[in-house]
């Protein structure tokens, strides 16, 4: 992802698109959020600066299904819950 801007469409492409293979593409380019722990700090950094309802949607739907759905480290899912609570 180059910009902020341009995960910012992608979210509402995933969100909003009425076209099936508009939200296809944004789905699968979006996929990694959801998959890899290697995505907590970008969504960090999105939660932080995005503008866009539904990038913040898609990080912090991201960052729970990390925490549930994987067997992450304790200390790693504290860390992403302190990041959620910050959000509000």
């Amino acid at each position: 992802m180059e910009s902020l801007a341009q995960l910012e469409a992608l979210c509402e492409r995933l969100y909003n698109s009425q076209n099936s293979i508009e939200r296809a593409h944004a789905e699968r380019t979006l996929k990694c959020f959801l998959t890899n722990a290697d995505y907590i700090s970008q969504c960090q950094y999105i939660l932080d600066n995005a503008s866009s309802p539904y990038a913040l949607m898609m990080a912090s739907s991201s960052l729970l299904k990390q925490v549930t759905d994987q067997s992450l480290p304790l200390q790693l899912r504290l860390d992403i819950r302190n990041i959620l609570v910050a959000c509000r």
